[in-house]
């Protein structure tokens, strides 16, 4: 046991280095950018931080890399390499890297995007009205949008059935995943026949003895999508209260004979755990006991209605991302760990660490992004980082997505999203009323100087991990 304990650590301390010479060894020029961080206080009031610069690395400052887009096949993936084609989307190891392989049997990279929908705005319909008038001229202009820029994925709450109609012609077919948002679902569930349930737990709602039976009756209505090659895979739900503080919520709940309460006081019971003097990680390790129970019966109701499609997670968020706990409980479950990851200007060595020798299964970033000033927007609303204009948008994308390049244990990002905010759209949830999130403006006209960013980035993916991958053999 001990010589494999070391063996871990040793190469954990392997590829602590080897990130740091990718971004520090090489002498790569940087870009400094301003930039304000946003954040909320003890009363949940939104706040920025004063300026700040942060260094960042793009692929015209990388020593010795040349720039070279590979062909690609009609998914999107590496043309020159195959492996076992299945005829949908799959995970592979290959000489210790992680890969996505297309239906085709080729390395795929995801390179995706939120929200590829249509607004609902006065303001957004107008512009609809006036750009596009139909629906499949707008999907088609999202596709053209993606193929010119390097995106080959539509993320969570995107407009499949579009995609889908599009797919069924398209010489360069659009993967998408879903969402099943199977807890607020459930609570609606829940709630129809007792009102009282309407502010318990999530966690409670996990540990709930019906949960089983609905989420098998919920994935059951996507069993049309079982066949579907263009499919990338399934997101159960987003960004699940799977904390301390919610943890919290559950002894504090005003009916004792809840799920949540009822378990883990038995989990307490049979681990002589006081809740006095329970400590932080005896809590995070209930949190992956429910965790586990979650993504195995998700899992279970998935293989039997879709076994064709990967489990891409829950779309872990904010002190989630730093249980051990929960990343071990999705080890026997999940295809690829998906993380909304907020906070950084880039990701952190240290969690793409942890994320590898906590599950040993590939990760995606499923949210980030940045606002730029000059959108003229007022930018007060999501957790993303507030920059000048739309190059040091453009910047800043380089900078995090190269970081992710050099991690052998991820297959991809997701942007935060297609559209900017209409700050006139009064059904907009809280986060998303007033901020410069999108490739497009919620009038639909492309950022061009970010989309120039992002595509040279983009078209270089595969031939910047052969680079990077060259200095670790």
């Amino acid at each position: 046991m001990l010589s494999v304990y070391f063996h871990k650590r040793v190469l954990n301390l392997f590829l602590v280095l080897f990130f740091c010479c990718q971004s520090f060894g090489q002498n790569n020029h940087t870009i400094s950018i301003s930039t304000k961080e946003w954040y909320r206080d003890s009363a949940r009031n939104i706040h920025y931080t004063d300026w700040k610069i942060f260094s960042s690395v793009v692929v015209d400052s990388i020593v010795s890399f040349h720039q070279q887009a590979v062909r690609t096949d009609r998914f999107g993936g590496d043309d020159s390499r195959k492996y076992i084609a299945t005829g949908f989307f799959r995970t592979q190891k290959i000489n210790d890297r992680w890969w996505v392989i297309d239906p085709s049997g080729h390395p795929f990279y995801v390179v995706a995007m939120n929200g590829v929908r249509l607004g609902k705005s006065p303001n957004n319909n107008k512009a609809f009205d006036e750009k596009f008038v139909t629906k499949e001229k707008w999907i088609s202009s999202v596709a053209d949008l993606f193929y010119n820029n390097g995106f080959n994925t539509c993320g969570s709450w995107s407009d499949i059935e579009e995609i889908i109609k599009y797919n069924q012609t398209a010489v360069h077919p659009i993967a998408y995943t879903t969402q099943l948002s199977l807890i607020p679902t459930f609570r609606k569930f829940l709630v129809e026949k007792n009102d009282a349930r309407k502010k318990e737990s999530d966690l409670s709602l996990i540990l709930d003895d019906d949960f089983a039976f609905f989420c098998e009756n919920e994935i059951s209505k996507i069993k049309a999508l079982s066949n579907d090659a263009n499919l990338l895979g399934h997101f159960s739900d987003n960004e699940l209260p799977f904390t301390r503080n919610e943890l919290n919520n559950v002894l504090k709940e005003e009916f004792k004979n809840s799920p949540g309460y009822i378990q883990f006081k038995k989990w307490m019971t049979e681990r002589n755990i006081s809740e006095t003097s329970i400590t932080q990680d005896q809590k995070d390790e209930f949190i992956g006991f429910v965790t586990a129970k979650y993504y195995s019966t998700v899992s279970n109701a998935l293989k039997k209605n879709d076994p064709n499609h990967l489990y891409i997670g829950s779309r872990l968020h904010a002190a989630a991302k730093n249980n051990k706990y929960i990343f071990k409980a999705a080890l026997p479950f999940i295809d690829i760990m998906s993380i909304n990851y907020y906070g950084y200007w880039d990701p952190q060595s240290k969690h793409i660490l942890e994320w590898n020798e906590w599950m040993g299964k590939p990760f995606f970033i499923t949210e980030f992004y940045t606002k730029a000033e000059d959108s003229g927007m007022p930018n007060i609303t999501g957790a993303g980082w507030l920059v000048k204009n739309q190059t040091d948008r453009g910047i800043h994308y380089q900078n995090f997505c190269l970081k992710l390049l050099q991690a052998k244990n991820c297959v991809g990002w997701h942007w935060f999203r297609y559209q900017d905010n209409d700050p006139e759209d009064k059904t907009a949830d809280p986060s998303n009323n007033d901020a410069n999130k999108g490739i497009v403006t919620n009038k639909y006209q492309p950022y061009n100087e970010l989309l120039k960013w992002m595509k040279q980035l983009n078209d270089n993916a595969f031939s910047l991990i052969t680079f990077f991958d060259s200095f670790s053999k």
